[in-house]
């Protein structure tokens, strides 16, 4: 797309984000649903009372997706551990659009901090339900998922010493208007930040996905880690055998940029979950639904970190992945369009509230 073009589906997406919020102005607040109380702690909570719920089943699945959470995050951690100097073709990296290239591994950890810390907010859930109390550990959550996307944004890894200060800055302010907000507001909050970062995390990494299915394979890339190399390199099948042996018996198979879809699927899938809770809040499936979306959200992130630290390149490709486009108006457009999106899915669930 061409920075004109860029231009105008960012001033698009303002306007509607414009027209959208102005839709909320005449919401009655008396029609809002009631808040339930929680089920250990007795105090109010993000939800409303649910009708046919059955508490077995949601606590079976919210125990049943922190324990899924919790060990695929430490195999994820235990995956990233290997000598990267004696197997340096197991090693993945990221490309920018100025052709720096960095090791996935920082953004595989990661991945496994974000398995690990969404599990506690699992097991804090089903302690003492969603509410204020729990968002002192559900906004860690959302902090992991900044931690990926500036990560993402500043090559694979992150390099600026401000991000610290900003990531505490959002921590406080975020964790406070949750706490502070009188009903409905702060779930309202809560949730639309939230699903600000889900969606976001689901564009970049529809992006990256795209990016490196288009260009992998690309001579400026390959070049890239072998300036030697000559522009024709047909390796021979002997010659790719050879290479495969000298690496350790961790090795799975060949890399292939299609593993990138695991990140996708898995964004998408906790994006639906979150989407089914917002707009049906008096279903008790589809809390139950989303409880269950993360017994295979996080698992499948962790067999993403399996596959990007197991499998090699054959010569004469190698093992990249293609970042995309980090330009002040490329952030901008996915920031609106995360915000309205996000936005967007509150103002449908009050509209089928009635």
């Amino acid at each position: 797309m061409s920075q004109a073009g860029i231009i105008i589906a960012n001033i698009t997406v303002l306007v509607a984000l414009g027209i959208l919020t102005l839709s909320l102005v005449g919401v009655n607040e008396l029609k809002l649903p009631p808040q339930a109380n929680g089920t250990h702690t007795g105090y109010p909570v993000w939800h409303p009372p649910l009708s046919n719920s059955d508490e077995q089943v949601n606590a079976a699945t919210i125990i049943y997706s922190a324990v899924l959470m919790i060990i695929g995050g430490a195999l994820a951690y235990k995956w990233t551990n290997f000598d990267t100097k004696t197997n340096s073709k197991l090693l993945t990296y990221f490309v920018d659009r100025e052709l720096n290239k960095v090791p996935t591994i920082e953004f595989d950890r990661y991945l496994a901090s974000y398995c690990l810390i969404t599990s506690l907010t699992g097991i804090v859930y089903y302690l003492i339900d969603v509410g204020k109390i729990w968002a002192t550990v559900g906004v860690l959550h959302n902090a992991n998922e900044i931690i990926i996307m500036v990560s993402l944004h500043q090559g694979g890894r992150i390099t600026s010493n401000s991000v610290l200060a900003w990531l505490l800055f959002y921590v406080l302010f975020a964790g406070a208007l949750s706490i502070y907000l009188e009903w409905p507001f702060d779930a309202l909050w809560f949730k639309v930040q939230g699903l600000c970062s889900d969606f976001a995390l689901v564009i970049q990494f529809t992006r990256i996905y795209f990016n490196t299915s288009k260009e992998y394979g690309h001579e400026s890339h390959q070049r890239l880690f072998d300036p030697e190399r000559p522009r024709r390199d047909n390796t021979s099948g002997e010659n790719a055998v050879a290479v495969t042996e000298t690496i350790e018996d961790r090795a799975l198979g060949p890399f292939r940029p299609c593993y990138i879809l695991l990140l996708v699927l898995a964004s998408s899938l906790h994006i639906f979950g979150n989407i089914l809770t917002t707009i049906w809040i008096y279903n008790f499936h589809s809390y139950v639904i989303f409880s269950f979306t993360y017994c295979i959200t996080y698992p499948l992130y962790a067999y993403f970190v399996y596959l990007d630290t197991h499998t090699y390149a054959i010569p004469p490709a190698q093992k990249y992945i293609i970042l995309p486009d980090p330009s002040k108006l490329k952030v901008i457009l996915v920031t609106l369009s995360s915000i309205f999106l996000a936005i967007l899915t509150a103002r449908i669930g009050i509209i089928v509230q009635g």
